[in-house]
């Protein structure tokens, strides 16, 4: 999750950046950084040694940061060129999570700087995948509402981790998002996104935030429902949100709604995030998409399905089954018969 979906007006989703499709190895990507990172403050302190320590030293040595600033560049436009190849769409951050603060939904107390640089500091090893920072910020987060905000240091964080494969961490990222932009884990904080959903201005939003929080235990039933009254609406945007919501929901009732939108949505974009969240992205379990996978497989021998929407369901099924019979049907019905 880093560049949002963002609205017609800043943006159209409909053509997602390279930078989008990126999804394999972020989480190397962010380690690699954070290690340059501490090679430069240690390059640093090396600019202070006397000149006699700094000739000592071999040119290798003093060139440590370039090599690897060299080194992860490399890495960059590999994963660049792959995402290009395979057109796989990350879970985005919705844009009033962005780094210009909170969506402004709630009041906003006096920001605790010691408190966010905790909650940075826990982000950080959540995007690692660290199981123990996942049960942390899952017990703290609440905490954080309402005196902290978003940077683009924790959107980095919670994006990376929300394309995780782990589950627990994904959830604790989904909470971290929450409380960052304000929004409280209860009754309040689901009338105010309710509220949200209303206003043309902060409905994609507001999509993207029901998902989160019906997830995190307030009443799902009713966001899938909110949820659902907007899979229709003109704004490109707002659907591509609400799909991203559902799937953030996870929940059996909103199978149905994406599979709908994968097939019958105007916009190749909100196909694909439905498709994605059908196959990866999101918090459906493994048993979901094995569930997921008997209608997908039943659909590549549909002479209606696009030639993209066949492309992308066979990646689905590969994400889902780890098995590769790219668009054969008769393959992956057989791949199917075989596991039931």
């Amino acid at each position: 999750m880093n560049e949002p979906v963002k609205s017609q007006a800043q943006a159209d989703p409909s053509k997602p950046s390279v930078a989008e499709a990126v999804q394999a190895t972020l989480e190397d990507v962010v380690q690699a950084t954070l290690e340059i990172g501490v090679a430069t403050q240690r390059g640093s302190a090396e600019g202070r040694e006397s000149d006699s320590r700094r000739a000592a030293r071999p040119a290798l040595f003093s060139n440590r940061a370039a090599v690897l600033y060299f080194v992860i560049v490399m890495a960059v436009i590999v994963l660049l060129a792959w995402g290009a190849t395979h057109g796989v769409k990350r879970l985005l951050l919705p844009a009033a999570g962005q780094s210009n603060g909170n969506a402004n939904l709630a009041p906003q107390e006096a920001t605790d700087t010691a408190l966010e640089a905790d909650a940075e500091g826990l982000l950080e090893r959540l995007a690692r995948g660290d199981a123990a920072a996942a049960s942390q910020v899952l017990e703290q987060s609440d905490g954080w509402t309402g005196k902290t905000k978003t940077t683009q240091k924790t959107d980095q964080f919670i994006s990376t981790s929300l394309n995780l494969n782990d589950l627990h961490v994904r959830a604790a990222a989904l909470q971290a998002q929450l409380a960052l932009n304000g929004i409280p884990r209860d009754a309040s904080g689901f009338a105010m996104l309710e509220q949200a959903a209303g206003n043309p201005q902060q409905r994609a939003f507001a999509m993207w935030m029901l998902g989160a929080l019906g997830n995190r235990g307030v009443d799902a039933a009713h966001a899938a429902k909110i949820i659902e009254a907007y899979l229709n609406d003109p704004d490109v945007a707002v659907r591509s949100n609400a799909v991203i919501g559902l799937a953030l929901l996870g929940t059996d009732e909103t199978i149905p709604m994406l599979l709908e939108r994968f097939r019958n949505d105007p916009s190749l974009s909100v196909q694909e995030f439905a498709g994605c969240g059908l196959a990866e992205s999101g918090m459906y379990t493994h048993a979901q998409r094995r569930v997921i996978a008997a209608t997908l497989v039943g659909w590549l021998g549909d002479s209606l399905l696009s030639p993209q929407q066949r492309t992308w369901v066979a990646q689905a099924l590969h994400d889902i089954s780890g098995q590769n019979y790219g668009t054969d049907s008769a393959a992956w019905q057989r791949w199917y018969a075989s596991t039931h």
